[in-house]
């Protein structure tokens, strides 16, 4: 079973990465622009777990951009 990955991980992981938070409006849901023209939206509500779906569309949207697959599943916890 792969490891769990919550929202506040991730955000981290994303800040330390070289992303940046754009605005959101009025959504509860946070927007991230980061290296490569990557964008990746994060839920605001419901559960704290990201799912093994979603970590595995991040991962395939990064390496899309470039990014080392191997490295990406060890800090994320690997999906995909």
């Amino acid at each position: 079973m792969a490891a769990v990955l919550d929202r506040r991980s991730l955000v981290r992981w994303l800040l330390t990465h070289g992303f940046s938070e754009l605005p959101n409006g009025s959504s509860s849901h946070r927007h991230f622009a980061g290296p490569g023209g990557v964008k990746i939206t994060i839920k605001g509500h419901g559960r704290q777990d990201v799912s093994r779906a979603v970590r595995g569309n991040i991962i395939k949207q990064l390496t899309d951009a470039g990014w080392d697959r191997e490295q990406l599943r060890r800090e994320l916890g690997g999906a995909s």
